[in-house]
């Protein structure tokens, strides 16, 4: 149906839907808009999707000894998580990034760490951390963690084996024989 030889528009947000003619129905919608309001929603809802994708998708490898009378057993440290398809480690860097992508490799920058390699402190001082070319697929993650004072000279701290099918784990601290072993999972999910 045509009316004044322009197509028939229907006012949705009104109580009563109302019958315009083309121009005066697009002035009447815009003219009753709200656009503050709308601006503010669209930004929220833009805000709010990446964030949640973020959330949703961050996953922390919880680990525990699996022998429970094993006194050595400390734990893996940094503690590590998947975010992105990255393995990360939970640590506060003032430079860098804990975060790295299978193969490649990341550096990062802590104050007052005490680095402890073959149970001997090398003391508490700043230090950088790599994790170079890790193992991240469906099946295993693996990596070594190495510390550096100058970011010269690495010294390797521990270097971690995750089997994924098997939720088993070994974290063997360097110069260590046989490791010390784990049941890992990721929180809220089967690993």
């Amino acid at each position: 149906m045509i009316l004044n030889d322009q197509p028939i528009f229907i006012e949705l947000c009104a109580l009563k839907p109302l019958v315009y003619s083309g121009q005066m129905t697009l002035q009447k919608i815009f003219n009753d808009m709200d656009f503050k309001l709308m601006k503010r929603a669209i930004l929220l809802a833009v805000l709010a999707l990446p964030i949640t994708d973020v959330v949703a998708s961050t996953q922390l490898i919880a680990c525990e000894p699996a022998s429970k009378n094993d006194s050595s057993a400390t734990g893996i440290w940094p503690v590590p998580y998947l975010t992105q398809n990255k393995l990360c480690f939970n640590m506060k860097a003032q430079a860098g990034d804990t975060c790295v992508k299978n193969g490649h490799t990341t550096t990062w920058f802590t104050e007052a760490v005490i680095v402890t390699v073959d149970g001997e402190s090398m003391g508490r001082d700043d230090t950088w951390f790599r994790v170079a070319r890790p193992t991240i697929n469906e099946r295993e993650i693996e990596y070594t963690i190495e510390a550096s004072r100058d970011k010269k000279q690495w010294i390797s701290m521990s270097r971690v084996s995750i089997n994924r099918i098997s939720s088993q784990a070994v974290d063997w601290l360097i110069r260590e024989h046989g490791g010390t072993s784990y049941n890992c999972h990721l929180e809220g999910k089967k690993l």
